[in-house]
């Protein structure tokens, strides 16, 4: 089975000012950067939005930056701990035996994507020593960030 890191999430209370601040650190065009908002819906059912944007560091690994718009738990992660570290994205060819493994292994899903196909789960921060670990369908987003229309066969 393989499974690559995909990306490190970092939670801000301004994605504008971040995406600037991170673009000229990396050496990056910040027009080149797309900013995205996505809806999701946690595994007990609470809902949330957010604003996004994925900066490109090497061939398939990124820095999203991540921006609460709505309550939820992004917001209060945000609220309580602060700016920063958020998650860690790992994408996996079997996304179904990786989760088998995981659980394997003690580590219990938090949430996952509200569609029919599995794209994407999280695994709490309390099975993996203290890190939110996301683990997302092999080839899901594209490099700006964008799902991936052919991989995301069923919303």
């Amino acid at each position: 089975m393989s499974i690559n890191l995909h990306h490190i999430g970092i939670v801000v209370h301004n994605l504008k000012p971040a995406v600037s601040k991170y673009c000229k650190a990396f050496g990056l065009n910040v027009k080149s950067i797309k900013i995205h908002r996505q809806y999701y819906i946690t595994g007990k059912g609470e809902e949330e939005e957010f604003d996004y944007a994925f900066l490109p560091l090497s061939n398939n690994c990124f820095i999203e930056l991540v921006e609460p718009v709505t309550e939820g738990p992004t917001k209060r992660y945000l609220e309580k701990k602060g700016e920063g570290l958020f998650h860690i994205a790992f994408e996996s060819e079997d996304i179904e035996q990786t989760i088998s493994d995981y659980q394997k292994a003690g580590i219990p899903l938090a949430g996952k994507t509200p569609t029919e196909e599995l794209l994407s789960v999280f695994f709490h921060p309390k099975s993996t020593h203290g890190v939110l670990i996301q683990l997302m369908k092999k080839d899901l987003l594209l490099p700006d960030g964008s799902p991936n229309f052919d991989v995301v066969s069923q919303t």
